[in-house]
């Protein structure tokens, strides 16, 4: 929990350096995928059918998110994007 904590707090202070309007797209769109992986990946797992919407959710949300968050960092060497992709976690899948 603690992790998460510094996690979100380093993603709202490479956020406040980078806007959403001015986020490459490429990088706004792993943004938005990655944060509902990392939504589900909180759920507490519930019944029996839960844990199968949850699982449903994960496959859809999380799947290539750590090779595309390698690859932007590849390509955003540098600078508040970088900061800002430097606060996801590299292998969660």
């Amino acid at each position: 929990m603690r992790r998460l904590v510094l996690a979100s707090l380093l993603l709202v202070g490479a956020a406040a350096s980078v806007s959403g309007r001015d986020l490459p797209a490429d990088v706004s769109a792993f943004v938005a995928k990655r944060e509902q992986c990392d939504h589900f990946r909180e759920e507490p797992p519930g019944d029996a059918a839960r844990r199968q919407e949850i699982a449903a959710a994960l496959e859809a949300s999380c799947r290539g998110t750590d090779a595309r968050l390698k690859a932007l960092k590849q390509k955003y060497r540098s600078g508040p994007v970088r900061a800002l992709l430097n606060g996801f976690e590299e292998e969660i899948e």
